[in-house]
């Protein structure tokens, strides 16, 4: 038996930053969803999804992770995935959905990425 499914939320320089720690099957699934909702209007600029400790995640962690991208592109706000380990990056690539994703090797560049994303946004 792994590592149950952990997730934790903090914020750090107005970004959200979600650890998901664990193996994440459609039983762990829930706490990753509520952790990743948006917060646009007044809410941190962005989420960033710290997934370096993830040990196993299937094609329902992938589901999440993709309407997620999805609920924070309505709101408006950046979605970025730091230090994918190499069980995240293989279900990305075979599902051809590694450019969906804005991918940093580590927490302050996806921080400085949401940032700027953020910034951008607000000058359109």
């Amino acid at each position: 038996m792994g590592v149950e499914a952990e997730v934790t939320v903090t914020t750090v320089d107005e970004v959200r930053i979600v650890q998901a720690v664990g193996e994440f099957d459609p039983d762990g699934d829930e706490s990753l969803a509520e952790g990743l909702v948006p917060r646009a209007g007044g809410g941190p600029r962005g989420t960033v999804l710290d997934v370096a400790k993830v040990t196993f995640a299937d094609s329902s962690f992938l589901h999440t992770l993709l309407a997620a991208k999805a609920e924070h592109e309505r709101a408006g706000v950046p979605l970025v995935l730091a230090q994918v380990p190499p069980v995240v990056q293989r279900l990305l690539a075979l599902t051809d959905v590694t450019g969906a994703f804005d991918l940093t090797s580590d927490v302050p560049a996806a921080v400085a990425l949401v940032r700027a994303r953020h910034d951008e946004a607000g000058r359109r």
